[in-house]
């Protein structure tokens, strides 16, 4: 398995942070950055983001589907993902279309 970790693209100061949206230039920065990430890769990845507006607006930008994981929180640690193991296999409670 490969692990690919994608940094939320820059998001505004001014709400509580779980509902922290992109800015004009984040929507821009995860834009392109899904440009050059898109084609290198495969068919059938698996795209999990934390449930904070800002980093599922970033997953969006790639136009696939996406799986929110409440491990991937900010502040919470690698090894709450590696508790996830079997979930990643199987399934998530709320997920996203582009």
């Amino acid at each position: 398995m490969d692990l690919i970790l994608w940094r939320h693209a820059e998001a505004e100061d001014t709400s509580p942070d779980m509902e922290r949206k992109l800015t004009g230039r984040g929507r821009k920065q995860a834009s392109r950055m899904a440009d050059w990430l898109n084609p290198r890769l495969p068919p059938d990845i698996r795209v999990l983001a934390s449930p904070a507006t800002r980093a599922w607006q970033t997953a969006q930008a790639l136009g696939r589907d996406y799986d929110l994981v409440p491990e991937l929180e900010p502040g919470a640690s690698a090894a709450n993902l590696l508790r996830t193991r079997g979930r990643i296999a199987g399934g998530f409670a709320r997920s996203g279309r582009a």
